[in-house]
């Protein structure tokens, strides 16, 4: 197995055999499979946070939901590293006595339609791993009466997934990080990356603290993984779009039980989530809107002026003009044509009025059994979705893919970019990450 000395250009630069870019919970997988294969690998992670976890994966930007597979078709790669990662982290909740909640999950068929997504969504839960006997497919009556009783009786049926659970994603990351300094690995935060350039020895990364040089580099910085990629060559056919969901949550005590989904109808649009809090206060959302940077998580609706919000969301709508794709303006694509749709422009007035946000969630909660007051909605959390866009076609890409790039120095040095770390990257941790280094893993084990 390869080892690299820890210093090299006369001892000026330090060295390591595997570089991570990204401290959220892709790069903590990513450094915890790579640990438990090769226990002399020097592996050092870089995050440009103050500590790790502070952007997409951390509690307060996103549901904390575990998947259950049962949105991804089997045999993709998101559904297979999704049935991993799902057994590993409710198993690393007990090994580390987390706080689990084990919620459950309703999918809430109320359109004509819903029936035929219900059935799909059950076979791809069983095929991806869940138990048969708690997968279940239930009238809406049934669902009011057994699961359920603030249901609307606009739900005609749904899907009862027994085993989803709501993960503590602050709590399994310090777990981690401890794991991994009490591992040796080398992790080091508020170091930004700002190049990273191939050279004989491997890879020359240049961040805010100074420089290094790594044999490999994992490229997994979240919503900026695009930008890291393009520093050596990569990133050419495609674009992380920032996508911000916004949460809301009800100032009003109500014991909502499971979690509550709608079937995926017009992807990327998601439907209404309802999540029940922790202090008995459910939160719902996310409406879909256009996020004014890649890491800016604490935007509040109820704060930012229509027009000073429109200006701020200028660069960010823009994007910039990739080689000879007629999609010059990717961005502004993106959100142009989710405002050319219906749905689209229903998730714009969603972001702006509290009171269509509520009449939205009210399909689905019975409103004799818990009035959504608009009135009564707090800013609860926002997340961004970093959409993986085809810069050939236009199109969303949908399942998880790698890009590696080339080193002209040294054929044996490898870089990997993880292109879409979006959902569900934190349910799928530790299986997305075997998948993503592989090939890392068996070139250093030859």
């Amino acid at each position: 197995m390869e080892s690299f000395d820890q210093f090299s250009l006369e001892g000026r630069v330090p060295r390591t055999d595997v570089l991570i870019v990204g401290g959220g919970i892709g790069g903590l997988s990513v450094a915890r499979v790579l640990r438990e294969r090769f226990a002399n690998l020097g592996i050092t992670l870089l995050d440009k946070n103050s500590g790790l976890g502070r952007e997409t994966s951390h509690s307060d930007h996103n549901t904390n939901i575990a998947h259950t597979g049962c949105f991804y078709p089997p045999g993709t790669t998101k559904a297979l590293t999704a049935t991993e990662g799902f057994r590993w982290l409710r198993d690393y909740h007990d090994e580390k006595g987390l706080n689990r909640r084990d919620v459950g999950k309703v999918v809430a068929g109320s359109v004509e339609g819903d029936e035929v997504l219900l059935g799909k969504y059950k076979l791809n839960a069983i095929a991806n791993g869940q138990n048969p006997d708690r997968v279940k497919m239930m009238r809406g009556d049934e669902l009011r009466g057994e699961v359920e009783p603030l249901l609307s009786e606009k739900v005609t049926q749904g899907l009862y997934l027994q085993d989803a659970f709501m993960f503590d994603a602050n709590g399994v990351m310090q777990a981690m990080e401890q794991d991994l300094v009490d591992a040796g690995v080398d992790i080091k935060t508020g170091h930004e990356v700002l190049d990273i350039e191939a050279v004989s020895e491997g890879w020359l990364v240049t961040t805010n603290e100074g420089q290094f040089i790594a044999k490999h580099v994992v490229n997994t910085a979240g919503t900026h993984v695009d930008k890291i990629a393009r520093t050596v060559g990569g990133a050419r056919d495609w674009k992380i779009i920032p996508v911000q969901g916004s949460y809301l949550e009800l100032d009003e005590v109500a014991g909502v039980g499971p979690a509550i989904y709608e079937p995926t109808r017009k992807p990327p649009f998601l439907g209404v989530h309802i999540m029940p809090g922790e202090n008995d206060k459910p939160f719902m959302g996310p409406d879909v809107f256009a996020s004014l940077a890649r890491d800016h998580y604490d935007i509040n609706p109820d704060e930012r002026p229509l027009f000073k919000q429109g200006i701020e969301s200028l660069e960010a709508l823009v994007g910039f003009a990739t080689r000879k794709y007629p999609h010059i303006f990717p961005n502004a694509d993106f959100f142009l044509g989710m405002l050319g749709s219906k749905e689209g422009r229903a998730e714009v007035v969603k972001h702006f009025s509290k009171t269509v946000f509520a009449k939205d969630v009210q399909r689905l909660i019975d409103p004799n059994k818990l009035f959504i007051d608009p009135d009564k909605l707090r800013f609860k959390k926002a997340g961004i979705r970093a959409q993986a866009l085809s810069l050939v076609d236009g199109s969303i890409m949908q399942d998880m893919f790698k890009e590696p790039a080339k080193n002209p120095h040294n054929a044996d040095s490898l870089f990997i970019t993880d292109g879409m770390p979006g959902s569900p990257g934190f349910t799928a941790s530790v299986g997305k990450a075997r998948w993503l280094v592989r090939e890392l893993a068996e070139r250093i084990a030859a």
